[in-house]
Parts: C-alpha cells; structure tokens; sequence
C-alpha cells in the first residue's frame, strides 16, 4: 500500500511540476491575454471529454473487478463515438480529436487502477504533462514557440502518445477483447449510464465550480484577468496534490474492500493526513509576496498572491473533501458528492454573478472559495453523521 501512494504521489508531483513549467513558459512568452485565452480552450476541450466520458469514467474503477472487460470496454468507446459525431457539428475538428484521444486515455487508466495496476496507470497519467512540456520546450529553444495553436499541436501530440501506451498496458485484455450480444450491451449501457451519469453530473458540477469563474470573468473583465486567475487556481489546486494521490490509491482499495467500518476508519484517516500536508502548503504559497509571482510568469501577474491567500481558505476542506468523494465513490454511492457538486454550483452561479462583475479577480476568489466550503460541508455531513 505505502509503495502504490508513494508511486502515484510521485506521478501526481512530476505531472504538476511538467504542467506548472509548461505554465510558466506559456505565460512568460505568450503574455497574460494569451494565457488566458489558453485557459479558456483547454476549459472547452474538458467540457468534450467531460462528455465523452459520460459513461466510460471513474466508475470503471468499481466496476472492472466486477464486469468483463469486454462488457465495459465496447461500451465506454461506442459512447465516444456517438458523441464525438455529434458535437463535431459545433466544435472546431482538433478540440474534438484531442478530447477523443483525451477520452480514451483516460478510460485506459481508470481500467488499469480498477486492475490495481497501478505503476502503469501512473505511467500513463504521466505521458501527457512531459510529452507536451517537451515539444514545448523544443519549440521555445528554437524560438518557434510563438501561439496559443503551438500549444494546441502539444497537446494532440501528448495524447497520441498516451493513446499507445494505454493500448499497450491493456494488451493482453485487448488481444482477448471478444464481441458482446445486443443484450449484453443493452445491459452494459444502462449499468454503465445508471452509475457513470450520476457520477459524472457531479463532476461535471464540480469542474464548473472550478472553472464557471473562468467564464465569468472572462465576459464581464477580459481574457488579461481570466490568465491571472487560471494561474492562481492552477497553483491552489496543485497543493491538493498529495492529498489526490492518496484519494485515488484509497479509492482503488476500497473499491475491493467489502467491509464498511474499516473503509471509513481508513478514510478518515487518509483525509487527517491530507488536510495537514494541504494545511502546510497552503500557507507556503500565501506567505510568498507578489513579487515572486511576477519573476516566475511574467510582468503582470502581481495580483496572483492575493488570489492566492483568498483560494487558500476554500482549497483546504476541498481537498480533505476529496477522501470523503472517494469513500463514497468506491461504496457505488455516487449521488452525495454529486448533490454536494450541485449545490457548490448553484453558489457559484448565483454568489458569481453578483461578486464577479463588481470585485473582479477578487470576486472570483471569494465565490470560489465559498463554493468549495459548501460542497466540504455537505460531503462530512453525510460521511459523519450518515450512515
């Protein structure tokens, strides 16, 4: 168990160092305008793997152990088909493409964590971040790095890659992957659809809470803002890192876990661990003064500390939150976080709207950050108090 955490902390900390230096360089040589506009279409591509994944997501995670691969796998990719047809209608081709590849690398490495293989899932979780920090860094070297499209071409280069090894990792799986009758995919559709929606609508709940400000901003301020703040959250977030990691080696185990009382007892004491590393990180990176912000992404990114210092106080109990998610997910009891998402949506939506327009930068912070204190608050009210 210590060695699967310290391996996927590992992968977590190497992936959010390569994105972190890829931020940099975006933000230094593009400027706060660009990357803001960058922010907003990596936002949109998620939004399509969002859907995407609609049914091939997390839940396979929980499932794997207890469905064929078959049953799982046909189903998952058919969905992305489907959909993938539809929406190209409205997107450009290369987001559609990227967040297809995006799509099947992802449902690749939750069948690996659902298989507890987990040195491969990271392995393949870590191919995006330094396969696109790469091409990057070869372009800025050579001067040619000079576009928000550059980046794009980075990204679907990553994905192809990460596509590849997903196949690989699974090739034993894939080379016995055998047809399934239409009543075995009926029936996979709806345990996959009666699991995954529900699941998925909060996350996708809860990936608005994160970025709906984005959107917001960006309307009644400017892209300029919407760069500042993508890169406070983006270093918020990134302290939720080891606490993540641990979420995600708890929910591998659980979901193999049938006894009820040592999975919360294991839970509640991953979420202790988390909220102290989270605690000490938080207070890091809101000691450091503007000035170190504006030396590492650039002139004009001087209000970053104090966004900082306000995300900090929402952050922490979203990040504890994040045990309690996984406790429930692998308990196949997807409906509270998704309720706890909703309700943190509705805060966002409504406290945004009014606090955004007048307070800009800060108003994005506060409504955040009062956001994630609503979804945390519900989320230990059921694990507490609920049985």
């Amino acid at each position: 168990m210590i060695r699967k955490i310290l391996h996927t902390i590992f992968t977590k900390f190497s992936s959010a160092g390569l994105g972190f230096l890829t931020i940099i360089l975006i933000s230094q040589i593009l400027g706060v305008e660009a990357k803001g506009e960058q922010a907003i279409m990596v936002y949109n591509i998620n939004l399509l793997l969002m859907l995407f994944t609609l049914i091939g997501n997390s839940t396979l995670i929980y499932l794997t152990p207890r469905k064929d691969f078959s049953n799982l796998i046909i189903p998952s990719f058919l969905w992305i088909v489907i959909t993938a047809i539809l929406v190209s209608l409205f997107f450009p081709d290369i987001c559609v493409l990227i967040a297809v590849l995006a799509a099947i690398s992802e449902i690749n490495q939750f069948l690996l964590l659902g298989k507890q293989k987990i040195s491969q899932a990271n392995i393949l979780k870590l191919i995006y971040p330094l396969v696109s920090f790469s091409y990057i860094l070869i372009l800025w070297l050579f001067n040619r790095f000079t576009s928000v499209e550059d980046f794009i071409t980075a990204m679907l280069i990553a994905y192809i890659v990460s596509f590849f090894y997903g196949i690989f990792a699974l090739k034993d799986e894939y080379k016995n992957l055998k047809p399934i009758s239409k009543q075995e995919l009926t029936s996979s559709f709806k345990t996959l659809f009666s699991l995954g929606v529900t699941k998925q609508i909060g996350y996708i709940a809860q990936s608005m809470n994160y970025r709906l400000c984005f959107y917001i901003l960006g309307f009644y301020c400017g892209e300029t803002l919407v760069g500042i703040y993508s890169n406070a959250v983006s270093l918020s977030e990134a302290v939720m890192l080891f606490g993540s990691s641990l979420a995600l080696v708890q929910y591998s185990s659980l979901s193999n876990n049938e006894n009820d009382s040592s999975s919360k007892k294991f839970s509640w004491k991953m979420s202790k661990i988390n909220g102290v590393f989270t605690a000490a990180a938080l207070l890091v990176l809101s000691l450091l003064p503007s000035e170190v912000y504006s030396f590492i992404f650039g002139k004009g990114f001087e209000d970053i500390s104090q966004t900082i210092r306000i995300l900090s106080i929402g952050v922490l109990p979203l990040s504890i939150a994040s045990n309690f998610t996984q406790y429930f997910y692998a308990k196949g009891n997807f409906k509270i976080s998704t309720f706890a998402s909703i309700i943190g949506l509705a805060v966002t939506i409504i406290v945004g709207l009014i606090l955004i327009p007048k307070y800009q930068l800060q108003g994005a912070a506060f409504t955040a950050t009062l956001s994630y204190i609503t979804t945390f608050t519900i989320e230990f009210y059921f694990f507490v108090f609920r049985k």
